[in-house]
C-alpha cells in the first residue's frame, strides 16, 4: 500500500512540478529585476515535498514530514544539499492541510529574491491554473501549515495549507546550516515534539558545498 501511495505521489508531483516551473518562470520574468536574471548554468533547482500520515512511532504516528524529490523518488530531508554561491529555484509541494501556530516573526518571507514567493493553488494542490497563483511577502498565520526556515541563511519561506510554493534565493559560501519548520506541527503539549524535533521530518541540515 505504501509503495502504491509513493508511486501516486511522485507521479502527481512530476506533473505539477513540470507545469509549475513553466508558470513560475513566466511570473518571475515580469516580477524580478532584470539584473537578477541568470542562465540555467548558474542556477540550481530543488523540490521539497511535504506528505502527511507518515508513521513515526507506535505512540506518535501520522506525523507530517519534508522529503527531497530526487529522480522521481522521495528521499530524506535530514540533509539537504545545495551548491554554494548559486541562485536556487526552490519548489515546495505541500499535501498537508495544517494549520498550526507560528511566531509572528516567521509569518513573513525572508531571504528570497525581492522578499517574495509565488504561491499556487493554496488549498487545492492538484489544480494548476495561472489564476490560482500570486506573489506574496506575507501569509496570515492561520493559513500556514509549515515554514522552511534556515536562520543561518536568513531564509524563511512560507508554506500555506495544501499548496505549491516557489521561491528563489542565493546561497553564499560553503557551510552547514540548521533548517526548521516554525509551525508547531509536532506532538506534545507545545506541539514541538515528535516530527518537530527529528531530523528528516520537520528539521535537519542544509549543506552548502
Amino acid at each position: 500500500m505504501e509503495k502504491l501511495e509513493t508511486i501516486f505521489y511522485t507521479t502527481i508531483i512530476g506533473i505539477i512540478v513540470v507545469f509549475g516551473a513553466g508558470m513560475y518562470l513566466t511570473g518571475s520574468a515580469s516580477h524580478a529585476p532584470a539584473q537578477n536574471a541568470t542562465s540555467s548554468a548558474n542556477s540550481y533547482n530543488i523540490t521539497l515535498v511535504i506528505t502527511t500520515n507518515n508513521y513515526f512511532t507506535s505512540a506518535n504516528h501520522n506525523q507530517p514530514a519534508y522529503f527531497v524529490l530526487e529522480n522521481g523518488q522521495l528521499t530524506s530531508s535530514a540533509q539537504i544539499y545545495l551548491p554554494s554561491n548559486m541562485l536556487i529555484h526552490l519548489t515546495i509541494v505541500n499535501y498537508d492541510s495544517g494549520p498550526g501556530n507560528v511566531p509572528s516573526t516567521y509569518a513573513n518571507v525572508m531571504g528570497t529574491t525581492n522578499g517574495t514567493e509565488f504561491i499556487m493553488n493554496d488549498s487545492a494542490v492538484n489544480i494548476t491554473s495561472n489564476s490560482e497563483g500570486q506573489w506574496v511577502s506575507t501569509v496570515p498565520s492561520a493559513n500556514l501549515a509549515h515554514t522552511f526556515t534556515v536562520p543561518g541563511m536568513n531564509l524563511n519561506i512560507l508554506v500555506p495549507s495544501q499548496s505549491i510554493t516557489e521561491a528563489t534565493f542565493h546561497t553564499g559560501n560553503s557551510g552547514v546550516f540548521q533548517w526548521q519548520c516554525q509551525v508547531d506541527c509536532g506532538t506534545g503539549p507545545s506541539g514541538w515534539g515528535g516530527a518537530m524535533a527529528t531530523p528528516g521530518w520537520m528539521m535537519g541540515e542544509v549543506v552548502v558545498q
